[in-house]
Formats: C-alpha cells, structure tokens, sequence
C-alpha cells in the first residue's frame, strides 16, 4: 500500500509546488515534472523497501507444531517485495516522458 501512497504524494505535492511557484498548469503542460517526481518516489520506495527487507527476522516457536519459524516484516506490493516496485514505477516513470 505504501508503494502506491509515495508516488501519489509525491506527484501532488510537485504539481502543487510547481503550479504555485511556476504558475497554473506548469507541472501539467510540461513531461518533464511527473516524470522527476515519479523517479524521485521510486527512489524512495528502494529505499524503504530495502531497509524493511534488512529487519532482522525473529525466530519463534509455532504452538501447534512446535517448530521454530522466522517471523519478519511484511512489505510487497501486488505480491512483488517493495524495493522491486520501485523498478516499475521508475519504468512508468520514463514512459510519461514519451508522447503518446
């Protein structure tokens, strides 16, 4: 969910940035801005993707079974882990630059 969230955030937060620094309709007219504020979201999703995957996992013990299982942090988006999800909001990224 957060892999989602960031890139939202960050792409309305550069538009309303850009729209009132630049003037109405500046991040819109130009392909330039979404595609820097994407690559900039997925930067950040790499990185607390990768930092969450580099939690530690703790071991405990299954009561119905006994056995030991290594609990960790859970962090996927659409079943792929969130530092890859970075990659495809980069691609998605770079594919705005294109008109189409």
């Amino acid at each position: 969910m957060i892999g989602i969230i960031i890139p939202i955030i960050f792409c309305l937060l550069g538009q309303l940035g850009l729209d009132l620094v630049m003037g109405s309709g500046y991040y819109s007219s130009h392909r330039w801005a979404p595609t820097l504020f994407l690559g900039l979201s997925a930067a950040v999703i790499w990185v607390l993707g990768y930092g969450i995957s580099k939690i530690p996992g703790e071991h405990q013990v299954d009561p119905g079974t006994k056995k030991y299982v290594l609990v960790k942090p859970s962090h996927t988006v659409f079943f792929m882990p969130l530092q890859y999800f970075a990659f495809v909001v980069a691609a998605f990224a770079v594919w705005m630059l294109f008109p189409g």
